[in-house]
C-alpha cells in the first residue's frame, strides 16, 4: 500500500507519533509533507495571546513551561542545524529523508502545485495531521481516501482541544478515533476507535498523553485493515455529533476554578 503523510511539526506529541508510523511502515511511505501552521493556528478572530493564557490555565504552569521549552528548543535546534553540520536536525522532514522518503515543505496541502506532485506519487491513502482543512480536490487524489487521528470518540467531540472538553463536561469515557476525512469537520466514517475510562485524577495533560500512547497503534491498525480491504466502518453520524470550538479564556478559567475547588 502506498502511504503519503501530511503533518505539522509539533515536537511534543505529533512528531513522535509520525516517527512511529515511519518506523513501522517506511517501506510503504511514498512521501511526507510538512504544512505551515501549528497548534497556535486558531483563526483570524481570536487572539493568540489570550489563547496562550487559556492554555496556561488548562495545562497548569509546570506542563505549560515544559511544552513551551521543548517547542522553543526544537525551533532553535532546527535553525542551528541549517548553519552547523554537526547539529542534528529534529525536523520530521529530516527524519523522513534519512529513511529514504521523499519530502515536501509546503504552505498548504490544498495548493495546486503540491497536488500535481502528489498525483504523480499515486498514493492509496493519505494520513493528514496538519492544521489544514482538506478540500475536495485533495480528498479525491488517494485511491482509498484521506484518514485522520482524532483525540475523541467520534461523533462526539468533533473539533479542537477535545481532551479539555471531555474534562470540562465531566465525561466518563474518551479515546482515539481513526477516521476518513470528508469536507466537513471530523465527519468521515470511523475505521478504528479505541476507548478508555476517564479517571478522577486525570488532567488535560494525562488525557493527551494517554491518547498519544494509543494513537500510533490505532493508526497502524487502521492502515492494516485498509490494506487488507476488511475495515468494518463505524458510522460517524451527524445527528449524534457534538462540536467543540477553541476554548475561550472564560472556559479555561471556569475549568481551572473547578479543579482548584476539587471538582473534576
Amino acid at each position: 500500500m502506498r502511504i503519503f503523510i501530511i503533518t505539522m511539526e509539533d515536537p511534543v506529541y505529533t512528531l513522535p507519533f509520525i516517527r512511529e508510523i515511519i518506523d513501522q511502515r517506511k517501506q510503504d511511505i511514498v512521501g511526507l509533507a510538512v504544512a505551515h501552521g501549528d497548534r497556535m493556528t486558531i483563526g483570524k478572530n481570536r487572539s493568540q495571546i489570550v489563547y496562550l493564557f487559556s492554555l496556561l490555565l488548562i495545562m497548569g504552569i509546570p506542563a505549560f513551561i515544559r511544552y513551551a521549552t521543548v517547542t522553543i528548543v526544537f525551533k532553535i535546534q532546527k535553525k542551528l542545524a541549517k548553519v552547523f553540520p554537526f547539529v542534528s536536525s529534529p525536523s520530521v522532514l529530516d527524519y523522513a529523508k534519512k529513511n529514504g522518503i521523499e519530502v515536501f515543505d509546503i504552505v498548504t496541502p490544498n495548493s495546486k502545485s503540491f497536488q500535481e506532485k502528489l498525483k504523480a506519487l499515486k498514493p492509496d491513502v493519505i494520513i493528514n495531521q496538519s492544521q489544514s482543512i482538506i478540500k475536495k480536490d485533495l480528498l479525491n487524489i488517494p485511491r482509498l481516501g484521506v484518514i485522520n487521528r482524532h483525540n475523541a470518540l467520534l461523533p462526539k467531540n468533533r473539533g479542537r482541544l477535545t481532551p479539555f472538553w471531555v474534562l470540562y463536561r465531566r465525561e466518563k469515557e474518551t479515546g482515539v478515533s481513526i477516521h476518513f476525512v470528508e469536507e466537513g469537520i471530523d465527519s468521515g466514517d470511523i475505521i478504528v476507535q479505541e476507548k478508555y475510562s476517564v479517571q478522577p485524577a486525570d488532567t488535560f495533560n494525562s488525557l493527551v498523553k494517554k491518547n498519544y500512547k494509543i494513537a500510533p497503534k490505532a493508526m497502524l491498525k487502521a492502515l492494516s485493515l485498509l490494506e487488507a480491504g476488511s475495515p468494518v466502518l463505524l458510522k460517524n453520524d451527524d445527528a449524534s455529533a457534538s462540536y467543540n470550538s477553541v476554548p475561550t479564556f472564560k472556559d479555561a478559567f471556569h475549568y481551572r476554578w473547578n479543579r482548584l475547588r476539587g471538582k473534576r
